[in-house]
C-alpha cells in the first residue's frame, strides 16, 4: 500500500481516508457470529462490521470476502464475513484491554463489578459484589443463572490495516478472559502485537457425544519494549 501521502490532507491509504479520531469510537467492530431472524448463529471465520464503506472494502481486500449491506436507517453499515481464522492486531494506546463481569435479565443490566467491587451506579458502587473467589467458581454460578458472566473488551489497530483506525471485540468467553494475563502483563505502555484467533475446538463427552464450539483467542505474537526494565512475554 502507498503510505507516501500526506496524511494531514485528506490523505488515504490505499484507497482508505484515515481517521483522525482513532482514539475515539471504533471504526469496526469484530464478531464471533451473526444474527439470523433473531437467533444467534454461529460463523466459521471472523466477522467484522463498521459504518465506512471504504473501510469495508479495504477489509474485503485484505481478508477476503465481499462487503455486505446491513440494517436500516441510522443503523445501516456494512458487515465482512472474512476468510480468516487468525487476524494480526496490535494492542496499542489508552486502555487496550479492560474486563468487567456483567449480569442481566431480560436485556437488563443489574449486576456490574470488577470481580472484587461493584461498578455500577445502584448506590452501591465500590462496595463488595459478593462473587466468589475463583474462576471456576464464578463459572458455576454463571451457569446457575446466580452470577455474571465476563465482558472483555479489545481495542486494537490491524497490523495489516494501521492507519485505518481502532477496531473492537466484545466477548463473555471465559476462555478469552483467562488468556489475558498474559497479554496484560506486556501492556505497560507499549504496543504489542498479537495475533486474534477465531478457534475450532471440539471434544466427544463421557457419552460419545461429539461437541465442537469456536471461541476466541488472544495470543502475544511479538516482543516490543517500551520503556526501560519493561519485560514482554512471548508466546
Amino acid at each position: 500500500m502507498d503510505h507516501s501521502k500526506d496524511q494531514k490532507h485528506g490523505a488515504a491509504v490505499g484507497e482508505v481516508p484515515l481517521l483522525r479520531d482513532t482514539a475515539g469510537a471504533p471504526v469496526g467492530h469484530f464478531h464471533v457470529g451473526r444474527q439470523v431472524d433473531g437467533r444467534p448463529v454461529a460463523v466459521s471465520s471472523w466477522r467484522i462490521t463498521t459504518g465506512d464503506r471504504d473501510v469495508a472494502d479495504a477489509l474485503a481486500g485484505l481478508y477476503g470476502g465481499q462487503p455486505e449491506l446491513t440494517g436500516q436507517g441510522a443503523g445501516r453499515g456494512y458487515e465482512v464475513l472474512t476468510r480468516c481464522e487468525s487476524i494480526s492486531v496490535v494492542l496499542t494506546g489508552g486502555q487496550p484491554v479492560s474486563v468487567r463481569m456483567v449480569m442481566r435479565a431480560a436485556g437488563e443490566v443489574f449486576h456490574v463489578c470488577d470481580g472484587a467491587n461493584l461498578l455500577d451506579s445502584t448506590g452501591a458502587e465500590g462496595g463488595p459484589c459478593g462473587c466468589p473467589a475463583t474462576v471456576e467458581e464464578r463459572k458455576a454460578a454463571a451457569k446457575a443463572g446466580r452470577g455474571p458472566v465476563p465482558e472483555v473488551r479489545l481495542r486494537f489497530r490491524l497490523a495489516g490495516l494501521p492507519d485505518v483506525g481502532i477496531f473492537q471485540l466484545v466477548s463473555t468467553s471465559w476462555e478469552l478472559l483467562e488468556s489475558l494475563p498474559s497479554a496484560e502483563r506486556v501492556m505497560h505502555g507499549t504496543s504489542v502485537d498479537c495475533v486474534l484467533s477465531y478457534q475450532l475446538v471440539e471434544f466427544t463427552t463421557g457419552s460419545g457425544i461429539l461437541v465442537s464450539y469456536r471461541r476466541p483467542v488472544l495470543e502475544v505474537k511479538g516482543r516490543r519494549v517500551g520503556r526501560r526494565g519493561d519485560v514482554c512475554l512471548v508466546a
